[in-house]
């Protein structure tokens, strides 16, 4: 996969992405606090997956892992997902260069979505997260991988039960949304601080 700068909040912060996404702020109002990207080009990234990286205010909880664990249950909420429902496929501590003394961790999670008003949907929700003590910020990236069709469904039900029969898809998708994540975080510049005030 092709990977671009892309600047972020005007350029106070710069993140290598897929050159096959375009900035969704082009298409639709989104928050101050986000950048979300979608897939323009659909020969690399599924035209239903999306990226979001998002700048809150540092959780004041006890573990880094605490506030992980937090921002991934928020994220799950707006998504209309039951904390019962998630199962958690994934999760691992990681260096972000541009934040050596800083927490950083990717998790991924299954989830039963109700986006777009269909509860059949089940999502694949890959987060990044970096602690950014300097300016008391959870900077989040998230990648989310929607399953619609019966065929990808199957597959990925044989891929989370561990059933070699599936076709693979399912499990590309989802290793694609990690690469994609872990590229952001490994890339991830802020090049003027006073972004943050």
């Amino acid at each position: 996969m092709k990977y671009e700068k892309k600047d972020l909040y005007g350029g106070a912060i710069t993140v290598q992405l897929p050159t096959s996404l375009t900035d969704a702020s082009n298409l639709r109002q989104i928050p101050d606090t986000q950048e979300v990207f979608i897939s323009s080009d659909r020969s690399e990234i599924h035209k239903d997956d999306a990226i979001i990286i998002d700048l809150l205010e540092r959780q004041d909880t006890s573990t880094d892992n605490q506030a992980l664990q937090y921002h991934l249950s928020e994220i799950s909420k707006l998504n209309g997902v039951a904390k019962d429902s998630q199962q958690i496929l994934y999760q691992s501590e990681l260096k972000a260069p541009n934040f050596p003394d800083d927490y950083a961790a990717i998790i991924v999670s299954g989830e039963q979505a109700k986006k777009w008003g269909r509860d059949e949907t089940v999502l694949i929700l890959v987060l990044g997260l970096i602690r950014i003590s300097k300016s008391e910020t959870d900077l989040l990236v998230s990648y989310n991988v929607p399953f619609n069709d019966a065929d990808e469904l199957e597959d990925l039900k044989k891929t989370l039960t561990g059933d070699g029969s599936g076709n693979g898809k399912a499990s590309a998708r989802i290793e694609m949304g990690k690469e994609v994540v872990l590229k952001a975080i490994e890339s991830i510049k802020i090049e003027n601080w006073s972004l943050f005030g």
